[in-house]
């Protein structure tokens, strides 16, 4: 949506007067001029009075024609400069007409006669002014052409009356292309006035429904286009879609290149995206790098709008087929495109966004980035608990909903040498959630970040609490850290700050990293060790033997403790492959100078097994389930009782 200047809205506005006042302009001076001829008859030869009536016919009649013309040039505002251009120089004419009156039609022996020419030259005159008034130039054209041809001959050829009439006609003249330019002046601030007031409305308008940078409809009109949609399915019966489309790693533009190439990369999109789709689609940018399409019939058959929708989603692929070309460079990007259908005004506009911009996070999820994905309603159920406990997650730690249980870690005489630090998360409504739901949420979200630092800190505050207890002084505290927890820039000063603010004792802390972790920027990993190994933290790589670290790797990381995944354990009985590579990893650990821990033990001949390989700490069900605080520290009470003395 384009807005017209002011400059160029004034000249439209003017010319339109012009040429609207025209018609009555024509009619009055064919009235004088048959007036003139009727009166001057019998004083004019016949043939001067038939030429200045042709000639004033032949302009006259040009002024028809060129107004005829523009009012079937149906993009006349564009040709704006044209059409002003032949009326200034058509009133120029007209003027000499009426000027060429004065001489041609001048009874020189008739002083009545004289003075009722002059008299009507004057409204002639006095006509021309007002109407051309709006146009300053096709008024002094106008009055130009008609005195420079009529005042000689009446100052020159005429009577003392003829003169002093001319002479009055002069100063008339003057008074009223005065008059003419104040009210000329007047109707030119109105004009502009109203023509300010329209596009202030027309700017409010588009600021109010338009996307600025991209000219595209935004969430205000799109929710409009979206129920005239709705309306329009419903009066044929038919199907239509929402399909909602964001690009892919578009903040590594912003990061890379900046803002302005990412507003760039928008506006392309947007153009591209506009001519994808057919006219009557609308595509709105909802915001940020998100843009929504909304489709009408589609067809009666859902299955055909399915398709149909599908179909417009690979178009839209398409047209990011090819770079885009930057200020600065080239670039390629691809969407995820997520498909809702909607039938007839059954559907609601928020539930049909909602349900498109789920489909398309499903989409970016899946293993192909341009994916396109339809919202699938038998999946609803899961998707709206997702969602729920991706919005409750994020107020869930103000709410004090979290709870940490403590799973004891023994030695191979069953002794307590430490326990692991577990999430759990109390919803209200919900009850006890599984941290296999919540956590991948909670990384995706981000959340998992303060999440670990509480974590981080309730576990020192336990460590410091501990310190007067002589059966819990010497216990190890493993906290799992995130990947996205780690990879912060201030990690090592929260870590340390957390440390010194609890006032525990660091040599007490373990932290558990993953696999996935180290393999990702080894040097990072490497010096954010060493610096918190100095506060006299360990460390255990968790999960060890399902992830991608190579030898090489491992023997450059300042590492404490090896842990062994539970998926070995789970068949080491019964699996001679499992037994081997925990027996591998049992001896590597020990060779690189780690301890190392086995995790889900849950049988006792599972234990013994261990044992045997070489393996004396041990974490499972067989020892201890994840508990509670308080009934942790009663299990240590019970286990230091039954100690032998």
């Amino acid at each position: 949506m384009k807005i017209a200047n002011e400059p160029m809205a004034l000249d439209t506005e003017i010319v339109e007067m012009l040429y609207s006042n025209n018609r009555r302009s024509l009619m009055a001076a064919c009235v004088v001029m048959i007036a003139l001829v009727f009166i001057q008859y019998d004083l004019i030869q016949l043939n001067i009075l038939a030429m200045w009536a042709a000639a004033f016919l032949l302009a006259y009649g040009a002024r028809a024609y060129i107004t005829y013309q523009y009012y079937q040039d149906r993009k006349r505002e564009h040709h704006i400069q044209k059409w002003l251009s032949r009326f200034r120089v058509n009133s120029g004419l007209c003027g000499a007409i009426w000027g060429l009156a004065g001489i041609l039609l001048f009874p020189v022996s008739d002083t009545a006669h004289q003075a009722f020419l002059i008299f009507a030259l004057v409204g002639v005159a006095g006509a021309g002014i007002v109407v051309y008034s709006v146009d300053s130039v096709s008024s002094n054209l106008f009055i130009g052409g008609l005195l420079a041809l009529m005042i000689p001959r009446f100052l020159i050829h005429g009577s003392q009356l003829s003169v002093a009439l001319a002479i009055l006609f002069i100063v008339y003249v003057v008074y009223v292309t005065i008059a003419g330019r104040s009210l000329a002046k007047s109707l030119r601030e109105n004009i502009t006035l109203r023509i300010a007031s329209n596009l202030d409305n027309k700017k409010v308008h588009q600021l109010a429904y338009y996307d600025f940078l991209t000219n595209l409809p935004n969430r205000r009109l799109l929710a409009d286009r979206l129920n005239q949609a709705f309306v329009r399915c419903a009066r044929s019966k038919a199907y239509g879609a929402v399909l909602s489309l964001d690009l892919n790693n578009f903040k590594g533009l912003n990061d890379s290149k900046g803002h302005l190439a990412g507003d760039e990369l928008l506006q392309q999109v947007a153009y591209r995206l506009q001519h994808a789709l057919r006219k009557k689609d609308t595509i709105a940018r909802a915001g940020g790098d998100e843009f929504i399409a909304v489709l009408d019939d589609l067809g009666r058959d859902k299955e055909h709008a399915i398709s149909a929708a599908q179909a417009t989603a690979e178009k839209l692929m398409q047209a990011f087929a090819q770079p885009f070309q930057l200020k600065n460079c080239k670039y390629r990007t691809i969407p995820s495109i997520g498909i809702c259908i909607f039938y007839g005004d059954e559907s609601n506009e928020a539930e049909v966004l909602r349900r498109a911009d789920i489909a398309m996070y499903q989409a970016k999820k899946s293993e192909k980035l341009n994916s396109v994905q339809v919202y699938d309603e038998a999946q609803h159920p899961a998707i709206e608990l997702r969602a729920t406990l991706e919005n409750d997650l994020a107020f869930a730690l103000q709410a004090n909903q979290f709870l940490l249980y403590y799973q004891l870690q023994v030695d191979q005489a069953q002794q307590p040498i430490g326990a692991e630090v577990l999430l759990r998360w109390q919803h209200p409504n919900l009850g006890m959630v599984p941290p296999n739901q919540f956590i991948p949420i909670a990384e995706e979200s981000g959340v998992i970040v303060s999440i670990g630092n509480w974590v981080l800190m309730q576990a020192c505050l336990q460590l410091k609490a501990w310190e007067k207890i002589p059966t819990m002084n010497t216990l190890k505290l493993s906290v799992n850290v995130s990947a996205l927890q780690f990879s912060q820039p201030d990690f090592v000063e929260t870590v340390t700050h957390t440390v010194q603010a609890s006032g525990c004792n660091p040599t007490y802390l373990k932290l558990e990293l993953t696999e996935s972790l180290i393999v990702k920027n080894i040097d990072d990993v490497i010096d954010k060790i060493k610096v918190l190994k100095k506060l006299g933290i360990t460390f255990s790589l968790d999960d060890f033997g399902i992830g991608q670290s190579s030898l090489s790797v491992l023997k450059r990381l300042p590492l404490d403790e090896l842990k062994i995944d539970k998926s070995f354990i789970n068949d080491i009985l019964h699996n001679n492959y499992d037994t081997f590579i925990v027996e591998t990893i049992i001896n590597m650990g020990k060779n690189l100078g780690h301890h190392v821990i086995a995790e889900g033990v849950e049988l006792r001949q599972q234990k013994s097994l261990l044992e045997k390989l070489g393996c004396n700490a041990y974490q499972g069900f067989l020892f201890c389930k994840p508990i509670p605080l308080s009934e942790f520290e009663a299990k240590l009470l019970r286990l230091s009782t039954l100690k032998p003395a």
